[in-house]
């Protein structure tokens, strides 16, 4: 390793640690124990989008078979959006906490991500320790019944494969766990870069999780593309589905990457899921 990268890297173990340190700005219909010996905590990290969050509640709702609690984890860095995420949760019960100022956002989009991930591990699933957890993204939604319990039931995780060189992960998008499997564990979602070779968020727990396991037992979701609109960009063009289409990932919900007509990509999503509720 570099001096820059050692550099680089103890900035941002410092800047996650402040991050860890705070107390959470605002908390809602979070209960100190989970549903039952076999439930799940699913978490989202909502990102500056209100709607995403109000189609992904009706989606789990409908299609998750498991008893589960959803836990909105808000990493919002519009304070409007927050508010509204807040109101949203509170007036539907649905299990919130408003994170506080996230000192990675400095870092970059998937450090910042993962610092809200690892935040949550740390004061709430470890209090909870749910039979299973997991977290998906905000314009990630569920298209037909599925248990994921019973998919943790074969395998300790659970979501997409991210394979880079010899090093692997499930991808931040969507990846679940067994909590026994974990807990003497230490648990990090921080991007890492072994030998020069960058895992993207997730990627951390490769060397206390991941090694651990053999990968050719291990049954990962198959992954297709398909076009939402005419173009060829993937973030403003595309849909992406994993497990044979049981998950829908309308990709780029956060608007981090700019696209042509973001207004127009917004109303095909909206028809799009509005069509799979009804």
């Amino acid at each position: 390793m570099t001096i820059k990268r050692m550099i680089f890297r103890a900035w941002v173990r410092t800047l996650e640690c402040l991050t860890l340190a705070q107390k959470p700005k605002a908390i809602c219909h979070l209960p100190l124990h989970p549903l039952n010996e076999k439930s799940l905590d699913i978490i989202t990290v909502a990102f500056n989008n209100v709607e995403l969050i109000q189609y992904q509640e009706q989606f789990l709702h409908r299609f998750i078979q498991d008893p589960y609690l959803h836990i909105v984890v808000d990493n919002s860095t519009d304070l409007k959006v927050r508010e509204q995420l807040y109101q949203f949760c509170l007036e539907n019960k649905i299990a919130y906490i408003s994170l506080p100022k996230n000192f990675l956002n400095w870092v970059g989009g998937s450090y910042s991500h993962a610092a809200a991930l690892n935040y949550t591990y740390k004061h709430i699933i470890q209090k909870r320790q749910p039979f299973a957890f997991g977290q998906i993204d905000h314009d990630l939604f569920p298209t037909r019944p599925i248990s994921i319990i019973n998919k943790l039931s074969k395998q300790p995780v659970y979501g997409p494969l991210r394979l880079r060189d010899q090093w692997w992960y499930l991808s931040a998008i969507m990846s679940f766990f067994q909590y026994d499997f974990v807990k003497d564990k230490k648990v990090d979602f921080m991007p890492v870069t072994p030998d020069k070779i960058y895992l993207d968020s997730g990627g951390g727990n490769w060397y206390s999780l991941y090694s651990q396991l053999n990968r050719e037992r291990i049954i990962f979701p198959n992954e297709c593309i398909e076009p939402l609109r005419d173009g060829g960009d993937r973030h403003g063009d595309s849909l992406e589905f994993f497990d044979d289409k049981l998950w829908l990932h309308t990709i780029n919900g956060s608007c981090w990457k700019k696209i042509n007509n973001q207004s127009e990509k917004n109303n095909h999503v909206r028809e799009y899921l509005d069509q799979l509720l009804s």
